[in-house]
Parts: C-alpha cells; structure tokens; sequence
C-alpha cells in the first residue's frame, strides 16, 4: 500500500493491457504496456507481448493487429514479473477501466502462486469527476475530447500514453484538482475486486 505523502511526489504508473478476450477467468493477457511518470516526466517505457498459451480469437486480433505468430516465441507472464514489479514498486497503478486491467494481472499472479496488491486509480473516474458533461468516458471518446494522437490504438504502450495525455490535459485544464481528485478516489491494495 502506498503512503501518500503528496500526489506530486508518488510516481504513477500507466498501464494498458491487451488479452485474448473480456474475463481474467477464461482469457489470459497478450500484451503489457507502461509508463512509469515521476514528477511529471516519463522516467520509463515498458511493451512487451506476452505468449497467453492459448489461441488469439480472431476479433481480438481483428481489433488489436495481435497474431498468434506474433505470440510464438513471446514470454510467459511469469517470465516478466520481476520486471512488472520493479516497474510498480511505491507507485500508483493507474489504468482506464482499471479493475478490469487489474483483475487480470492479479489473476496471472494468482497462476503463478504469487500476490498482486497495490492501490489502483481509474481514469474513466477522474474523466467524470473532472468532465461531467462530456457524456461518455470511454478511452475513444476521452482521446477524441482531448485531441490527443494515438499511434497505435488498442496496442498497449500507445494506450498507456494515451492516458498519460489525458492526465496532462486535465492538469492543465484543472490543476491541483486533478490530484485531490485522484487522492480521493484510490481504490487501496486491500479493496477487492468488484
């Protein structure tokens, strides 16, 4: 669990994943991308595919370019924790709809016999706090309202950033408030999913 000296000081990391389908139960992730953000400045990028050891439905890879081919020779979740946790560690994990990227890396870890707790945010919550009347919070429509470029989208390094922009621009629309805003809405390590 983090202390929360001030929401300047605690780094953020944002995470995208993509899986080969809707629930951590049934489906298993292809792909992790990050980027860890301390004061404000990237400090680190991570993208790695990942072999789910099961086949790729062909809408998934309709949606994100993801092949089984692609995946062959990919590692394994366990194979990366170590990195996944140095990329974590004392930070914030900040996804879009994050208990859904959550569940599933806690799940991977659950496989593998291993813990996964850490306080999570949403940036589809701070979306509604922060633009009420925008109506919809979903990551097309929040990178359609703050003009932000994707390269890649639905590719989880340029969704990461994606919301790491979109945490910019809500800065710099609303200041300080963004990390009161943030503060209030931590979801704790100790949560569970719902």
């Amino acid at each position: 669990m983090i202390l929360l000296v001030s929401m300047h000081d605690t780094p953020l990391v944002f995470l995208d994943i993509e899986t080969t389908g809707g629930s951590p139960r049934y489906a298993r992730i292809t792909e992790i991308g990050a980027v860890r953000v301390e004061k404000g400045k990237i400090t680190h990028e991570y993208s790695q595919l990942l072999q789910p050891e099961q086949p790729v439905p062909f809408f998934i890879t309709k949606l994100t370019g993801i092949t089984d081919e692609m995946l062959w020779d990919a590692p394994r979740f366990a194979d990366i924790t170590d990195d996944l946790d140095l990329l974590l560690r004392d930070a914030l994990f900040v996804a879009h709809n994050v208990n859904f990227d959550y569940s599933f890396i806690k799940a991977e870890h659950a496989m593998n016999g291993t813990r996964f707790d850490i306080d999570r945010f949403c940036t589809a919550r701070l979306s509604r706090r922060l633009y009420p009347a925008q109506g919809r919070h979903n990551l097309d429509t929040v990178i359609k309202a703050h003009n932000i470029q994707v390269k890649d989208r639905h590719r989880a390094l340029d969704d990461a950033k994606a919301l790491f922009e979109f945490y910019k621009s809500a800065l710099n629309d609303h200041g300080d408030r963004v990390h009161e805003t943030i503060e209030r809405l931590i979801i704790p390590a100790n949560q569970l999913l719902r």
